[in-house]
């Protein structure tokens, strides 16, 4: 049996499309050429992307707990305006646990979501303090950012650190976006 066996007598003997049957089975796979010429070039393709995986910022805790955060904080200021509340982003610097609140719930329902709905930061990760804009540092208790109905926030930057790293995010009042910083910032700066 040959490549041509299955095709009929009339199509093996001159038709057009005999020309396409025959190409067909001579180019069945490809060449070793081929195939080196491809891996050589993912490997280069790998060699120049690893160093930039190797910094990426969906690995580690702190980057984990950040962008938790910054969803936090955004659906917040989401929800504030959508249904016309004030909601409070409630962060335990003795425990590092955070957990979100709304002038809406009842004594009981707070102490329900502190206790059941919060984030409880990993932990090599901890909250060092929250700085305000105009009450100023505080580094023990409980810290409440409020977000309004109107739209705007407190203006807060909320450090994190990670051993010897440090990560602050500043949370502007009229800004929809959270600015993260790669170091222990403040307003003094």
């Amino acid at each position: 049996m040959g490549p041509m066996a299955g095709i009929p007598d009339r199509v093996r003997r001159g038709t057009p499309w005999a020309v396409v049957f025959r190409a067909a089975a001579r180019n069945a796979g490809f060449t070793l050429i081929e195939l080196i010429v491809v891996i050589a070039l993912m490997g280069i393709m790998l060699f120049f992307s690893l160093p930039r995986l190797q910094g990426n910022p969906f690995v580690d805790d702190a980057n984990k707990s950040t962008r938790w955060l910054i969803g936090k904080i955004s659906m917040l200021r989401e929800n504030a305006v959508r249904n016309g509340r004030r909601y409070s982003l409630n962060l335990d610097l003795d425990i590092g646990r955070i957990w979100e609140s709304s002038a809406a719930m009842t004594a009981e329902e707070l102490e329900q979501a502190a206790l059941n709905n919060s984030y409880t930061l990993p932990a090599g990760v901890h909250l060092v303090d929250v700085e305000f804009a105009r009450k100023g540092k505080q580094n023990s208790g409980l810290a409440q950012i409020t977000f309004y109905r109107t739209g705007y926030a407190d203006k807060v930057l909320i450090h994190l650190q990670e051993d010897e790293t440090y990560r602050s995010l500043l949370i502007e009042p009229f800004l929809s976006d959270v600015t993260v910083f790669e170091k222990y910032a403040s307003f003094d700066d």
